[in-house]
């Protein structure tokens, strides 16, 4: 038994004889047909198993791999004897005691990184205080109570006070013309 040929979504058989007779050959239908489709399968990924393949014969509440990846240890090294250098010399068989372990501050993770190539904790002594300036000299106490004392050299303007030079030199009969 033949395969059932697949009939394509086409115009209808007059128009086809009109279409094949002004193009003057046979007619080619686009290939977008489900038939002729090639096959859009996506290979599987190529990717390195992680630490869970370690778990896979393992119960589900022991198999996780966050728990498997820990940061490194970093030992602190502390101040204890000297370790023997010479290999002629027989070594204890228990290394440093834990008596002679001492430590002169609390072991940290390590230094902290400098992302910016800058240290910002220098120690940088204080800048020197600018010297007070001069204090004008006293002025002298008058020697009789009805004339006021003369005012001091730098002492502040009134605001309130009006004054008789204009604020800007300025004025209107100076402004140059153009």
């Amino acid at each position: 038994m033949s395969k059932p040929k697949w009939d394509f979504r086409d115009i209808s058989l007059g128009l086809q004889i009109l279409r094949e007779f002004l193009l003057g050959r046979k007619h080619t239908l686009h290939g977008r047909f489900p038939p002729k489709m090639a096959s859009r399968t996506i290979p599987p990924p190529d990717i390195p198993r992680g630490p869970d393949d370690r778990y896979s014969n393992q119960y589900y509440f022991k198999r996780n791999a966050f728990n498997s990846v820990k940061p490194p240890v970093v030992a602190p090294i502390a101040e204890g004897l000297p370790m023997n250098r010479d290999p002629t010399k027989k070594v204890e068989s228990g290394g440093v005691k834990p008596d002679a372990v001492c430590f002169s501050y609390l072991p940290s993770p390590g230094t902290a990184w400098w992302w910016d190539g800058h240290c910002y904790y220098e120690c940088v002594p204080d800048p020197e205080p600018p010297p007070p300036p001069p204090c004008p000299p006293p002025p002298p106490e008058p020697k009789d109570c009805a004339t006021p004392p003369p005012p001091p050299p730098c002492s502040p303007c009134d605001p309130c006070q009006p004054s008789n030079e204009p604020p800007c030199p300025l004025t209107p009969d100076k402004i140059p013309k153009h």
